[in-house]
């Protein structure tokens, strides 16, 4: 997806979170906190994947002080999903034919399992409703989309109006699913989720991969191979489309439900391009970051969105520099990095990055541009991911 916030639901995701969380494991420590500054780290952990050994641990996400592992397997494009219920945040995953879901653990928890579900097989894209009560998986073998009520912790629906490569757009009262991106087809169908009914069935271009909602005006938006199509799901149609200026496209568009601006990552090769989709007037921007080579998607964890969607913080692949990207008005604060190509992680509130050097984890304040101060993880760690409440 990544990506943690402030609130309860996030897509960091858009194509998504898949990280396969064994329910078992062990925790170090019933204490929550160790560190002196109770208020500063309050409810923020770091999780430390390592998909060679199928583990992830989570650490203390400022003192560094390891407090649980679990046994994990991860899909290499797609991270982790934040979802509901409000008072208890979640985070959601799933492989194999399994969803898992952990708490996202807060001042007095350490993050534990939650749910293990059945889900349909090979699921690899994650979607999930504005108020992040309902997450869906689109199983790439099954050509299904699976439906879970988070609360409920049960799989309420199974899609059958879907694709081998499909979206998982979770509108709420519908779902929008997309052929599968290497089909050549051009379909987006709008499906009731309640009775597995195809509602409609829209042309939009072909490679459809990549795609974000925005709530407050109930339209959905999928990336395909030329252009970025949006759709009004009350209407059933497809409204308008955004065609690509620079060569290249997106195939991964990250957002939160709060901000109007998806984040989609230039796939296109050495791009110092981040794009800016404003889902209220639907427009394209391109934000150039000079010098910077920036990563097409989030396989080596090298790009985070805040859970309000607003700021995007993305590592330099050529230089030892990281951005933290303004989702809304474009500026950017550019942060010295351990390395280039660090994986990154954000809290709630962007005030703080963790970045990853070989087993070392560097806690950069964003107002100083300063190393508060680094603590080591497992050394077989692939990517990092912050869960935090402000």
């Amino acid at each position: 997806m990544e990506f943690l916030k402030i609130n309860w639901y996030l897509k960091v995701i858009v194509i998504f979170s898949v990280v396969a969380l064994l329910a078992g494991g062990c925790t170090t420590d019933s204490n929550p906190v160790t560190t002196e500054d109770k208020n500063k780290v309050a409810g923020t952990w770091l999780w430390a994947f390592n998909d060679d050994d199928d583990e992830v641990l989570i650490y203390e996400a400022f003192s560094g002080v390891e407090r649980a592992s679990y046994s994990a397997s991860s899909h290499m494009h797609m991270h982790a999903l934040a979802a509901g219920p409000s008072d208890a945040p979640t985070v959601w995953m799933a492989s194999g034919t399994t969803a898992y879901a952990f708490t996202a653990g807060s001042a007095d928890k350490i993050p534990k399992p939650y749910a293990t579900l059945e889900v349909g097989e090979n699921p690899v894209h994650i979607g999930h409703t504005p108020d992040g009560m309902f997450v869906a998986f689109a199983n790439d073998i099954s050509q299904t989309i699976s439906v879970i009520d988070v609360d409920q912790k049960e799989v309420i629906q199974t899609v059958t109006h879907a694709s081998g490569h499909s979206s998982a757009l979770l509108t709420g009262e519908y779902v929008i699913t997309t052929a599968a991106t290497g089909s050549g087809d051009t379909w987006a169908k709008i499906v009731k989720v309640e009775n597995d009914s195809l509602v409609d069935s829209l042309t939009i271009g072909n490679g459809a991969h990549g795609d974000a909602y925005y709530a407050a005006i109930g339209r959905g938006f999928v990336a395909c191979a030329g252009a970025i199509y949006a759709i009004d799901v009350a209407k059933r149609e497809v409204v308008d489309s955004m065609p690509y200026t620079e060569e290249g496209r997106t195939s991964f568009m990250y957002y939160g439900h709060s901000s109007s601006v998806a984040v989609g990552l230039h796939n296109f090769e050495d791009s110092d391009k981040l794009m800016l989709i404003d889902m209220a007037n639907n427009g394209l921007e391109y934000l150039t970051l000079q010098g910077s080579v920036l990563p097409r998607n989030i396989t080596a964890g090298q790009f985070a969105l805040t859970g309000d969607g607003h700021r995007a913080v993305i590592a330099d692949l050529a230089q030892p520099r990281i951005f933290v990207v303004s989702t809304e008005t474009g500026s950017v604060i550019t942060l010295d990095a351990p390395a280039e190509g660090a994986a990154v992680a954000v809290n709630a509130d962007a005030s703080t990055v963790w970045a990853k050097s070989g087993k070392t984890i560097s806690v950069i304040d964003v107002a100083s541009n300063s190393v508060t101060h680094t603590f080591d993880i497992d050394e077989g760690t692939d990517w990092i991911y912050i869960t935090s409440v402000n």
